[in-house]
């Protein structure tokens, strides 16, 4: 069946890009979400530098309280890291125009499937995540013995699609209660675990050198995309539910 356009002479997806249109307006208006998530990730960035005691050589060592591990690991860990928190950041901030004066409602008489807005919603936070790791990963390999290539974009972009899927449908539900800061991460940390392993574990590879091809044919890496499709249909699924 072809898509029924709005008297407008929008459909579906016309609709769904407008509405995200209409959230990356507002916050460059605003500045209310990105400035603070870069100004996050910068200050998290720096404080990382100086607790390396020995970053100049590529491969060297640290020891850690539980042994030795390897800079490509620890430094896979911080990025990341820092990407999670920069991002619960964002995302707590994702419904606050519409949750000032009952906007929500507003929004919700919108002509379009719960799954539009949802997708809206999703497609600024994944912009807004984009816009943080480019920034992140220039600084980290200015300060750090990384090497950033295609293969550290593809894996930035899959574990960017987990974490914006369901980071957005918990925002969602953590934007009805009074401590929303709090419950987000909350609720979002024990289900971002699996994807933001499977990022340290594949990042760290590819940090230390080894061919792309021996990293995506890795067991975390069909993890990683067993989790991006798990979470897209949980969030399209379950956000009509939790926005109602």
């Amino acid at each position: 069946m072809s898509t029924v356009s709005s008297p407008g002479g929008r459909g579906w997806a016309g609709k769904t890009l407008l509405l995200a249109r209409k959230d990356l307006v507002i916050e460059m208006r605003g500045r209310d979400t990105l400035p603070p998530m870069l100004v996050f990730s910068l200050a998290v960035t720096l404080l990382l530098a100086f607790t390396l005691p020995d970053t100049s050589r590529p491969g060297a060592r640290i020891v850690l309280p539980a042994g030795t591990a390897s800079v490509a690991d620890v430094l896979a860990g911080f990025i990341w890291v820092t990407v999670l928190f920069a991002g619960l950041v964002g995302f707590a901030r994702s419904f606050e125009v519409e949750r000032r004066e009952g906007a929500i409602d507003a929004l919700l008489l919108v002509p379009l499937d719960r799954s539009g807005l949802y997708l809206a919603k999703a497609i600024t936070n994944l912009m807004f995540i984009v816009a943080v790791e480019l920034f992140l990963f220039p600084v980290f390999a200015v300060l750090f013995p990384i090497g950033l290539g295609a293969g550290v974009v593809a894996i930035a972009l899959l574990v960017d699609i987990g974490f914006v899927a369901i980071g957005t449908l918990f925002a969602a539900l953590a934007a009805q209660t009074r401590s929303r800061e709090l419950m987000l991460p909350v609720l979002a940390f024990p289900v971002l675990v699996p994807v933001f392993i499977a990022a340290v574990e594949l990042t760290s590879d590819l940090f230390l050198g080894r061919p792309t091809r021996a990293v995506v044919s890795a067991g975390w890496f069909g993890i990683l995309l067993a989790f991006d499709l798990i979470y897209m249909v949980v969030g399209t699924l379950a956000f009509e539910f939790v926005i109602e």
